[in-house]
């Protein structure tokens, strides 16, 4: 099961002016290497009403987070060119929108993918197999200021 990890500090004012607004208006760029898993992604998010745009790989995310404004990056771990932790990264550096991580499947590999994703600054993590309602609940909480779909939160 996925779980909500934080709220860094710096960006509780950024998520805050968000909090109540429509959301056909919050964007959220999506970055995934699996076209077919990109497409479920972006259908089940664009579901719950938001504005998606979808991505390959961390250098595109990258390009498109330098030329529009998203509120939100969710984004998978193992890509080609710059990864997702990579990614995070650099989005944390550049105090750029925060980061959701998904990771492929449930194997070992991918709770230290997940592990680390934290460590370099995702708000929350899923992997993939589970992703469903955990991520919307994520996206929701940090979008819509959703505070009832907190589960498992780690202080």
């Amino acid at each position: 099961m996925g779980q909500i990890l934080r709220l860094p500090d710096r960006a509780g004012a950024r998520h805050a002016r968000h909090r109540g607004r429509n959301a056909a208006r919050q964007r959220i760029l999506l970055v995934y290497p699996v076209a077919s898993r990109r497409e479920y992604l972006a259908v089940f998010l664009a579901s719950r009403g938001y504005a998606v745009t979808a991505c390959a790989d961390g250098r595109q995310a990258l390009a498109l987070v330098a030329a529009n404004a998203f509120e939100l990056v969710v984004t998978g771990i193992q890509m080609p060119h710059l990864d997702g932790l990579e990614l995070i990264t650099a989005l944390r550096r550049q105090d750029g929108p925060a980061a959701i991580a998904v990771a492929d499947g449930t194997g070992r590999m991918d709770r230290i993918y997940l592990r680390n994703a934290t460590l370099c600054g995702a708000v929350a993590t899923h992997d993939f197999s589970q992703a469903g309602e955990g991520l919307l609940d994520s996206v929701d909480w940090l979008l819509r200021g959703r505070d009832d779909v907190i589960r498992d939160v780690v202080w």
